[in-house]
This record gives C-alpha cells, sequence and structure tokens, in this order.
C-alpha cells in the first residue's frame, strides 16, 4: 500500500524531505512505519520515540489529521493512502 507521509520544522531538517510517498505492506501500524522510515532516516527513531518505545511527549502524529492519540496510538493500523504527518514540539510567542 501507498502513504503520503510529511515532516514538520526540525523532522524536515532531519530527513532533508517535506513530503513523500512511501510504499509498505498491508497491515502496517504508525509504529511500524516508524521502522520503515528510520531504514532511511536513521535518526528518527531516537528523535520521536524514548527509551520504553513511547511517543516522546510534545511530538505529534497525524493520520488523516487526526491525532493518533485519538485513534489508536502507535498501533493505529493504516491502511493504502493514508497521510500521516509528523510534527515536533513548536516554542514561541
Amino acid at each position: 500500500m501507498k502513504l503520503r507521509v510529511k515532516f514538520l520544522a526540525s523532522l524536515y531538517e532531519l530527513t532533508g524531505m517535506l513530503k513523500t510517498e512511501v510504499e509498505v505492506p498491508d497491515g502496517l501500524t504508525v509504529r511500524g512505519l516508524i521502522d520503515v522510515l528510520t531504514e532511511k532516516y536513521a535518526r528518527l527513531r531516537e528523535e520521536l520515540l524514548d527509551e520504553g518505545g513511547n511517543l516522546k511527549p510534545m511530538y505529534n502524529i497525524l493520520v488523516n489529521g487526526r491525532a493518533i492519540e485519538w485513534l489508536g496510538g502507535l498501533d493505529t493500523l493504516l491502511k493504502d493512502g493514508d497521510e500521516v504527518v509528523f510534527i515536533p514540539p513548536a516554542a514561541g510567542g
């Protein structure tokens, strides 16, 4: 299946990509997508996940515009055509 993936702000700097399409196996979860993306962007996992494998505080991941915390968390099942957006913490004022 094909997914659209976007990296915002500092994650764009880390990956060098604002958006991309990736071909992944059916039945993949958000956690599985992070595993797939880490093969290409080695530091992505350590940037997003803590030592226990949980999403670090202040990071957000959206699937089709909905925060994964309101879906299935990192175990949110993805389907063909989904858009996944990785959003790092932001500061400012």
